[in-house]
């Protein structure tokens, strides 16, 4: 089926998010093809970007579906969309209603809501909506959100996700043995509320100037100030990988995430929450900054680099380049 067919078939179909990821899937198959010219290449990789951030913005249309499993968001997604903030998207783990609806009137100005009343649904709902921060009581029914933050970040999968526990325990040892479970923070009840949106905002903010480090020159990921050793080695490797690849101009999103032996969307996931970077985008990044490396040592040609980093076409991989760092590679100082 062509694709231009597939597109219009896909708009009726009812559920979008299994139809942005077969649009994925289907984009991915054809970027294995080796007799693409160049220039649908560059098209097929600008529509795999595109897909890629459609994605991003059913799972946020999704979430605000699901806030509190109930009718009540009042996100106002009649405006523009350039010019409305995208609100981050906050999954509530309380046990106590009473608690749990103060909260989520307190937050839901500023945030997608969603609520759950046990830690084992807040795990599920974890690894299905990728929230950008989580907010759990420490002695939730079902699963502790002592033991929900350990297994969060043990995980690859989830280990980015921010956590902060709320807890009537106010010994020191307790919050030490949280803190320990890997929460970015532990708050205790009672709390002012306004204290809690300011440690929300803190989280976001300081993870918002991560990601923009990770791309900065002389800055090696091992260095990054992530407070989780999963999310350093992850992108350690996902960087080792794409340099390995570096010259193979057919190293596709889908060979990516099969030596990365994960699956697409939990590297989408991961990327995104950790550099702000769709798959596709992030391997481009990675080959532009390598070549910006090779320019400047002085020893080879624009054209050269351009072969040696993937790019079959000197014209677009010129293209890049300038729309990447500003300036033309044939001007960068040797």
């Amino acid at each position: 089926m062509g694709l231009i067919k597939y597109l219009r078939q896909w708009l009726l179909k009812p559920d979008i998010r299994t139809s942005v990821s077969s649009i994925l899937f289907s984009l991915s198959e054809l970027e294995k093809e080796k007799t693409l010219s160049e220039h649908g290449r560059s098209m097929l990789a600008t529509a795999l970007s595109h897909a890629d951030r459609l994605e991003e913005r059913v799972l946020r249309k999704y979430n605000r579906h699901t806030e509190n499993h109930s009718s009540n968001a009042q996100a106002n997604v009649s405006a523009p969309a350039n010019r409305i903030r995208v609100k981050e998207t906050l999954l509530l783990a309380e046990a106590n209603n009473t608690m749990q609806q103060f909260l989520r009137e307190n937050l839901s100005e500023d945030y997608l809501v969603t609520c759950v009343d046990d830690g084992a649904q807040s795990l599920e709902l974890a690894r299905e909506i990728n929230p950008d921060i989580i907010i759990a009581d420490a002695l939730m029914p079902g699963l502790r959100g002592y033991d929900l933050c350990r297994i969060l970040k043990s995980s690859i999968e989830t280990s980015h996700i921010p956590v902060i526990l709320l807890s009537a325990l106010n010994e020191k040892e307790n919050i030490i043995f949280g803190l320990e479970a890997g929460a970015n923070d532990y708050i205790v009840k009672p709390f002012d509320v306004d204290i809690l949106k300011a440690r929300i905002r803190n989280i976001l903010q300081s993870r918002e100037q991560l990601r923009k480090t990770v791309f900065s020159p002389g800055t090696p990921i091992e260095e990054t100030n992530y407070t989780n050793e999963l999310d350093i080695e992850f992108l350690d490797k996902a960087i080792q990988m794409i340099e390995r690849e570096i010259a193979n101009s057919d190293f596709s999103v889908s060979d990516f995430c099969s030596l990365l032996a994960m699956s697409r969307t939990s590297v989408y996931n991961k990327l995104k929450s950790l550099t702000d970077q769709a798959p596709n985008d992030f391997i481009r990044i990675i080959r532009l900054n390598k070549a910006k490396d090779f320019l400047e040592s002085g020893k080879y040609t624009v054209s050269e680099v351009s072969y040696m980093v993937g790019f079959t076409d000197p014209k677009y991989f010129s293209t890049s380049f300038k729309k990447q760092f500003g300036i033309s590679p044939s001007k960068i100082d040797k």
